[in-house]
């Protein structure tokens, strides 16, 4: 594959940047003010790793809304589409300025196919709550079992809750191939389904300007998203590449986000990611609420300007490396677990650096297979497994709740000891027998 340019943001909002710098061959994109809810901007903040371990800073998560339960709206459109199969002539406009209203609504039965459309909207949502679940103010909405079909074409999107592409229910899909989508509203998300919709995008170039705006987004109820190649940039406080609560596939896809973690994986929700690559300025990979979440990498990079690269937060994460997954972060852990959230993590055949720290109440289970290596340190309720063919290098005092050795694996061939000192729970590790060991490169390890 052959990796296009990110998209140029239009010049009046453009800063220079100092932070995405890691990923090559990642353009290095530029940072926009971010919006709050009214429109105003603010120049971007320095990201930080405090940004996403206490949200201080630049929090992935939608303005508050004062609308409360999540009701299904009345859909409104300046172009609709409901019982009948549709093929609009290429190059047609499709444009509304109203709030709360669509360019272009396919619900029911209804289909609608078009090339090389342009696409504004214009105009604010009265309710954050409605268009995250329901996609309203979209700017081509899908609902209710419509199947939308764009080829090429570009689309652009003003105001707060003015997403580009919403597929919101059952049997309800939008395609998307090539062109491009960008939008400059706080919470306008550029593609989004929810409550079972399907979106399926080829190629396809997404922009989000302002804060809480994440180029892909799977809200409540979830829903299926599969994203093949395109480039997609964030310039928002909290508007990481990917934020789900659903099943997400990527691959072959460049990501830069300016100010915000790289993908987002809330509870219920699945990340997966081929050969992508990720440049993001607060952190990696945050996984968190009450529920089941997954992520799955293969081959590609996430690399941080700061911030750790996995943050698990409450969550029950399950964390997958394999192909030479490539994860960096410049300041900050390899993997963080707190409030009483559960990780575990599995690598094969992958070069690891940084630290594991597991807060009081949470635990993580480390499981290193193939040619893994470890540099760092671990410390908290963490179960270390080692391989025959892994190497820990320890780069400061670590304690273990629990040490297994694979497969007839060697203390004195997977941990290098670097003079530190590594003390492990006899209960919890029977292949250790209580006993002292003296480590390759000076240390020890020895029971609690």
């Amino acid at each position: 594959m052959k990796n296009p340019g990110l998209p140029r943001r239009q010049g009046h909002r453009r800063t220079a940047v100092t932070a995405s710098v890691l990923l090559l061959p990642l353009a290095v994109s530029t940072l926009s003010a971010c919006s709050d809810d009214d429109g105003a901007t603010n120049p971007p903040p320095t990201a930080s790793p405090a940004a996403t371990a206490s949200g201080a800073r630049c929090v992935t998560d939608r303005p508050a809304d004062d609308k409360g339960p999540d009701a299904k709206p009345r859909a409104k459109a300046a172009y609709t589409v409901d019982d009948k199969t549709v093929k609009a002539k290429a190059h047609k406009e499709f444009k509304t300025t109203k709030r709360d209203e669509s360019a272009l609504l396919v619900s029911g039965s209804g289909k609608l196919t078009t090339r090389d459309a342009k696409i504004i909207k214009h105009g604010g949502t009265s309710s954050l709550t409605a268009s995250d679940g329901h996609g309203l103010n979209a700017a081509a909405l899908a609902r209710d079992g419509g199947t939308l079909t764009l080829s090429g074409g570009r689309m652009s999107t003003q105001d707060k809750g003015s997403i580009g592409v919403f597929a919101a229910g059952k049997d309800t899909k939008a395609t998307l191939s090539s062109g491009g989508i960008r939008t400059h509203g706080a919470s306008a998300h550029g593609v989004a389904a929810a409550h079972g919709g399907t979106l399926d995008l080829t190629y396809v170039e997404i922009d989000t300007a302002a804060a809480q705006a994440a180029p892909v987004a799977v809200g409540p109820g979830g829903g299926k998203v599969t994203v093949s190649g395109g480039t997609m940039t964030s310039a928002g406080c909290g508007s990481p590449g990917v934020q789900t609560a659903g099943d997400v596939s990527l691959s072959q896809t460049l990501f830069d986000l300016a100010n915000s973690e790289a993908f987002t994986v809330e509870a219920g929700g699945a990340l997966s990611l081929k050969d992508v690559r990720a440049s993001a300025a607060a952190g990696g990979v945050v996984l968190r609420g009450d529920g089941a979440t997954s992520y799955r990498m293969t081959g590609g990079a996430v690399q941080a300007s700061d911030g750790d690269i996995f943050a698990v937060q409450q969550a029950d994460a399950d964390i997958e490396l394999s192909g030479g997954a490539d994860v960096k972060t410049k300041d900050g852990k390899l993997l963080r677990v707190t409030d009483k959230g559960t990780a575990t993590f599995r690598a094969n055949g992958e070069k690891l650096k940084g630290s594991v720290a597991v807060t009081k109440g949470s635990s993580a289970t480390l499981d290193l297979t193939g040619s893994t290596d470890l540099d760092g340190k671990i410390v908290g309720a963490a179960s270390l497994t080692l391989g025959p063919r892994t190497q820990w290098s320890v780069s400061g005092d670590s304690a273990l709740k629990g040490l297994k050795l694979a497969d007839g694996a060697k203390v004195s061939d997977v941990i290098v000891g670097n003079g530190h000192t590594v003390t492990y729970d006899k209960a919890s590790s029977p292949d250790l027998h209580g006993k002292k060991f003296q480590l390759e490169g000076g240390g020890t390890l020895k029971p609690a």
